[in-house]
């Protein structure tokens, strides 16, 4: 403890002082006294405990932004399969934004399905539901996955459509992209680029997806109304899965030789990244491809010319949004309205990775 000018006085511990004993910055400590900013929950409680040790004056703040005004919640996340690097990241990401959650005392519960069939959907949804006070889910429409909302709802615990929205009336909101201008903005890409007109393969992972549907929907009559002169192949689903996305890559290089693009609206890309790589007369062709989701491949694939765009969820502010969407659900009443949060998405290319 600091000494004061006056003799015989002693200073009170200052923030500096804090931060000091607690192995943080100023500006942390500073976070944490404010509430304007998020700071991670383990982090927080390291600055509480070193206000409390060395008797700091501001230490019934810090308790009272620490989360007696913040009631618990458990938020449910039902993710697709794990070993895709966008949804192990994204399940990360989802983690941290609940910790760091001010308007909750937030514990994470994610869960992640290799199975993507709507039963096996349905089932989990509303395992995870028994234990959470709200749930996230990104799933393709069916009818099971709609009654297991509809279940939910019943029970008092808003679900959320995540990435893909869903039409279920008693969903409580999505949070995603606009992904009609996620469409247009790859066909405009596609059109723009390409050095001669000729034929456009096109890939969604499931029709089922709305998310997917709504951006072929906009890529396709992009070129409808700008550039006629394409000639748009019928989409092809790759059922979310890069060894079936590469095995149909190769076939279409191997009958369309006239083809100049590609978009892959939904999952597959990986495999669509190795069948160009593998195929000899790809780099000639000067094909145009756009990809979804910036991942370790996909980077690799825009650095060395392979693909050309991706246009990508920016991960953590899709996290953050969620996070306080579901967290306000299950604190407030939300009057039966169905909440919408778009956020945009991101575009990269090979001279901004």
């Amino acid at each position: 403890m600091k000494e004061s000018v006056k003799e015989g006085q002693v200073s009170r511990p200052t923030i500096a002082d804090v931060a000091k004993v607690a192995n943080v910055s100023v500006s942390t400590v500073d976070r944490v006294l404010s509430g304007r900013h998020r700071v991670r929950e383990a982090t927080s409680q390291q600055v509480l405990r070193a206000a409390e040790a060395i008797g700091f004056y501001g230490t019934g703040m810090i308790r009272h932004r620490l989360g007696q005004d913040r009631p618990a919640r458990s938020l449910g996340f039902l993710l697709q399969q794990p070993q895709r690097s966008f949804y192990k990241m994204l399940g990360q990401d989802l983690k941290e934004a609940t910790d760091a959650s001010t308007t909750i005392r937030g514990r994470a519960v994610v869960r992640f399905r290799d199975d993507l069939t709507p039963e096996v959907a349905a089932e989990r949804l509303l395992q995870l539901g028994r234990e959470c006070d709200a749930v996230a889910v990104v799933a393709a429409d069916h009818p099971k996955v709609t009654q297991a909302i509809d279940t939910l709802h019943g029970k008092g615990v808003p679900v959320f459509a995540l990435i893909s929205d869903l039409p279920a009336a008693n969903r409580a909101g999505y949070v995603g992209l606009d992904n009609w201008k996620v469409g247009g903005t790859a066909a405009w890409f596609i059109s723009n680029m390409c050095r001669t007109p000729g034929k456009i393969g096109v890939y969604v992972g499931s029709h089922r997806f709305l998310s997917q549907d709504v951006s072929e929907m906009r890529f396709r009559s992009y070129f409808h109304e700008h550039a006629p002169e394409f000639q748009l192949l019928d989409s092809v689903a790759t059922l979310e899965d890069p060894r079936y996305a590469y095995e149909i890559t190769l076939e279409l290089l191997r009958r369309t030789p006239d083809l100049v693009g590609i978009y892959v609206a939904g999952g597959g890309i990986i495999g669509v990244i190795r069948a160009l790589r593998e195929d000899p007369s790809a780099l000639s062709r000067n094909l145009v491809v756009i990809g979804r989701e910036l991942i370790t491949e996909t980077i690799a694939g825009l650095v060395d010319g392979v693909i050309n765009v991706v246009l990508s969820h920016p991960r953590r502010l899709l996290a953050d949004t969620l996070v306080e969407a579901m967290a306000q659900s299950t604190i407030s009443n939300q009057g039966g309205s169905i909440v919408q949060r778009v956020i945009p998405f991101e575009i990269y290319t090979a001279e901004n990775v």
